[in-house]
């Protein structure tokens, strides 16, 4: 799916009004989307609720797109900025019914999945990783965990390679720091 053919066609055939080349998108690209949505929300609970939304926006947005980036980056986009809403939502709600919920929310709290995670070293570098403020966050998750290139991870974010290398060196020192701590 990944290949530029594949996608420049499915979106060409559902542009000419093809609804089964968005349902091939949809299943090429939704465990992406899922994962992605998972790393940067740090829950699976609104994961599903979240690819729904990227799919809609993407359903409603194909038409328009120019394919001047790949698909799959296009669609990280959506799930980015679908995710930063969502949290954005979810704090204001927080604040709304209670101030004690926005300082337990900063907590970090063990998904059900922990119980099936055996790695502690790879529970700790998650949870160090989860704890990275959202400007941090992504890069980190974009970069390394979905091994994006940096002029694709830059595009999505909307931000320079330079701001981009300096995000990821200040994520990395940082992570280094808490995971001596958790370690130590």
């Amino acid at each position: 799916m990944a290949k530029t053919l594949d996608y420049e066609i499915l979106v060409e055939k559902f542009s000419r009004g093809d609804e089964t080349a968005f349902d091939r998108i949809v299943e090429g690209y939704s465990a992406d989307i899922a994962v992605l949505a998972n790393r940067l929300l740090g829950w699976p609970g609104d994961v599903e609720d979240i690819v729904q939304d990227v799919f809609l926006a993407a359903f409603v947005g194909l038409k328009k797109f120019r394919c001047e980036c790949s698909l799959k980056s296009w669609l990280f986009t959506i799930t980015i900025n679908k995710c930063r809403s969502y949290r954005y939502k979810q704090i204001l709600y927080l604040r709304f019914f209670s101030r004690a919920s926005v300082k337990a929310s900063a907590v970090l709290n063990p998904n059900a999945d922990n119980v099936l995670m055996k790695d502690e070293t790879f529970d700790k570098v998650r949870l160090a990783v989860q704890a990275l403020p959202l400007k941090y966050r992504e890069p980190v998750v974009l970069r390394y965990l979905q091994e994006l290139s940096i002029e694709e991870t830059a595009r999505i974010l909307s931000i320079s390679k330079n701001a981009l290398q300096v995000r990821l060196s200040r994520a990395r020192e940082r992570l280094r720091r808490d995971l001596t701590e958790l370690i130590g």
